[in-house]
């Protein structure tokens, strides 16, 4: 993809971004079942079935060790009765995102891999840390960790030599800006913006939009969401040491200020967190490969 002029607006990128990461229609119409308590497994079946890609992810969901019984799940409506409609509603977003970003043309500064695992290493911290903070929404904020740097990737494709010539910028320690006040200065406004403006573009839940658009500020996400954010920004932070093996705080992103004290964790929570994800990482990555069709 050729690379778009710096200061397209957000509200063009957003649109742009439609044609590079199309949500495929099934996706928004599982959705609805799911929220619909009358929709019976045999719905939502019928209509994952429109979706090889989704029903393979589905399945190899529902036999893994997390989910897997004394007999393998060899149907789509027994994985829905068996994974239940929550873990479901998430996976299907994320398997949807996930498998779209296949289509992104290969570009070096930022490689899929690259970015996926260090989304993947978000959302398993994230989900440890809401284990203990917030248990009832520990689903939802790992898909928000899954999600969270979306608007990187999409930077990084639309606009690579602007995106890396902020994170250049941002390298000069001591003088230089912090990475998202150095794509404010080439773009006009930085990853977390642009992925949260997709985010609700897609009509996803707000509490998902808060966390990708504010996981670098947390403290000025809306106060309903702001706790799962702040959770989702320490997780960023963990991630970072996760992918290099380090427990050095100088080697990730710094934790804004006083959201230890307001979620009530402590610096070492995260590190046992970071070392648990270490463990977890494989399975998944499952997540954001792209299945057979």
């Amino acid at each position: 993809m050729s690379e778009m002029h710096a200061t397209e607006s957000l509200e063009a990128r957003v649109q742009s971004a439609d044609k590079l990461l199309a949500m495929p229609q099934v996706v928004f119409e599982v959705a609805r079942l799911l929220e619909d308590d009358t929709s019976t497994p045999g719905q939502i079946a019928a209509t994952l079935g429109r979706d090889p890609g989704l029903v393979a992810l589905v399945l190899r969901l529902a036999n893994s060790p997390a989910y897997a019984q004394t007999r393998s799940v060899d149907t789509v409506e027994r994985a829905v009765s068996l994974l239940g409609r929550d873990t479901l509603k998430r996976l299907v977003v994320a398997g949807a995102i996930t498998r779209a970003t296949g289509s992104i043309p290969d570009q070096e500064r930022l490689p899929l891999e690259v970015f996926w695992r260090h989304s993947a290493y978000c959302a398993v911290i994230a989900r440890h840390l809401a284990d203990r903070v917030l248990p009832r929404q520990a689903g939802s904020v790992f898909l928000a960790g899954l999600l969270h740097d979306l608007g990187k990737l999409l930077l990084f494709t639309q606009s690579p030599e602007a995106a890396h010539r902020a994170f250049l910028s941002s390298l000069d320690i001591g003088t230089g800006p912090s990475p998202q006040r150095a794509e404010r200065e080439q773009l006009g406004f930085d990853h977390a913006e642009l992925g949260g403006a997709l985010a609700a573009h897609w009509g996803l839940p707000e509490g998902l939009v808060a966390c990708v658009a504010g996981h670098h500020h947390p403290q000025s996400a809306p106060e309903v969401h702001r706790l799962a954010v702040m959770l989702v920004h320490l997780a960023n932070t963990g991630a970072h040491l996760a992918e290099i093996d380090s427990r050095d705080w100088a080697d990730a992103p710094p934790v804004d200020e006083g959201v230890w004290q307001a979620v009530g964790l402590e610096p070492e929570d995260l590190l046992r967190a970071v070392e648990a994800a270490q463990h977890e990482i494989v399975d998944v990555e499952a997540l954001c490969a792209p299945g057979p069709e």
